[in-house]
C-alpha cells in the first residue's frame, strides 16, 4: 500500500512530502522520518541543551524536531495524487 505524508520541521521551518510503499501506516511513518532525517540532517549542537529543549525531550519531543503532519492512503479521495494521471 503506498502511503503518502508530510512531516514538518518547526524549528528549522521545513516541510518534507514523501511518497512511502509499507503495508502499515506506523511503517510508513518510520521509513518516511527516515527519509527526513536522511534527506535533512540534524545541525550540530553548539553547547548544552538550553532548558527548553531539555522540557521538550522529557514531554516525548522527537529529539530531531520532526513531527509527522499528515499521512494518507495514495488514492483516496483528496489525497495530493488523487488526480488522474494518463499510464502509457
Amino acid at each position: 500500500m503506498r502511503w503518502l505524508m508530510e512531516f514538518y520541521n518547526e524549528r528549522r521551518g521545513i516541510l518534507a512530502r514523501y511518497s512511502i510503499e509499507a503495508p502499515l501506516p506506523a511503517a510508513a511513518a518510520l521509513l518516511g522520518l527516515n527519509a527526513a532525517l536522511a534527506e535533512y540532517p540534524s545541525l550540530p549542537r553548539k553547547g548544552r541543551l538550553s532548558l527548553f529543549e531539555q522540557a521538550d525531550l522529557v514531554g516525548g519531543q522527537d529529539p530531531s524536531g520532526w513531527v509527522l503532519h499528515r499521512i494518507v492512503k495514495a488514492g483516496t479521495p483528496g489525497s495530493p495524487d488523487a488526480v488522474a494521471t494518463p499510464v502509457a
